[in-house]
């Protein structure tokens, strides 16, 4: 039995091949997909990242069953997704997947309670479950106090917790999330990351998201960089990264972590690569107590 858990786990639960997409506009044809090849193992964290109309939005589109591919494959969960039609779709999404929007989309009038549960509805989930399920997924997020509010009580960061709990209640294979904190300030964005990171985590679920920022990015296992339609790589952020002038070309920013090292590292201050800001706090003050240790003696 342990053997079969072992080799199921070792199977991608996300897996592309050769995924094409074209747009119809007007009489041209639009190429956002050309061919793309992508494995996602269970657990991993994926940042697909690249500049404006390199196919990312579309990727992410495809992969979470919103839109049909043009050609090629995708399985999802063991699903083959390329051969479903809409209402096989809908109902796939409504077993696997959760989803992170940037805009929140909340239901304005609802409570946090109310808008977690909602997607439970779905389900046939009596309300008094859907309503424990949702208080439990809140109070995980740190929003105990915030059950009864409606968004407009609650800051940006608050509501987006009230998206990521209303993602999870309804215990997803893989989370879909688009420009999750594309509405909110740094500080903000960093605190959210770091709890999206910690639950994901805590739950061995999936994630995939798209991200303009490659700040945000830097959170994720691997990341997936598109250009033109094309996935030309995939990687650790680390190995990312270390392509600065490559992704430059790209038009892609370089974090602002990995200046900063780099920057270090040309002074003689041996801090190794950071994925957020906690960490690189704590192997710069290592790195220093290292120098002035080294200087004592």
């Amino acid at each position: 039995m342990e053997a079969v858990k072992n080799a199921a786990a070792a199977q991608p639960i996300i897996q592309t091949r050769n995924v094409k997409k074209t747009y119809r506009v007007g009489s041209v044809d639009i190429q956002a997909l050309r061919g793309v090849d992508l494995s996602i193992m269970p657990g991993e964290m994926v940042s697909i990242i690249g500049p404006s109309g390199s196919g990312k939005s579309t990727l992410l589109n495809v992969l979470a069953g919103l839109e049909h591919v043009t050609s090629g494959e995708i399985v999802i969960a063991g699903k083959r997704l390329d051969k479903m039609n809409q209402s096989e779709l809908i109902v796939f999404r409504q077993k696997h997947v959760g989803f992170i929007f940037q805009s929140f989309n909340l239901m304005p009038y609802y409570t946090a309670v109310e808008n977690v549960a909602f997607p439970l509805s779905f389900r046939g989930v009596p309300r008094k479950k859907r309503e424990a399920l949702a208080v439990e997924a809140l109070k995980v997020m740190g929003l105990g106090k915030h059950l009864k509010h409606k968004p407009s009580q609650m800051s940006g960061g608050q509501q987006q917790r009230v998206g990521i709990a209303r993602a999870l209640v309804t215990n997803p294979d893989i989370v879909f999330a688009d420009e999750p904190t594309g509405n909110l300030d740094s500080n903000t964005s960093d605190d959210v990351m770091r709890t999206i990171c910690e639950v994901m985590r805590s739950r061995n679920k999936t994630l995939v998201m798209v991200t303009h920022d490659p700040n945000m990015a830097m959170y994720a296992d691997k990341l997936a960089v598109m250009h033109q339609g094309k996935l030309v790589r995939f990687g650790t952020p680390e190995e990312i990264f270390s392509h600065e002038e490559e992704l430059r070309q790209a038009g892609l920013a370089v974090p602002t972590l990995s200046r900063l090292t780099k920057a270090l590292q040309a002074r003689g201050i041996k801090v190794p690569f950071s994925r957020n800001p906690m960490e690189f706090a704590a192997h710069l003050k290592k790195a220093l107590e290292g120098r002035q240790n080294h200087g004592d003696e």
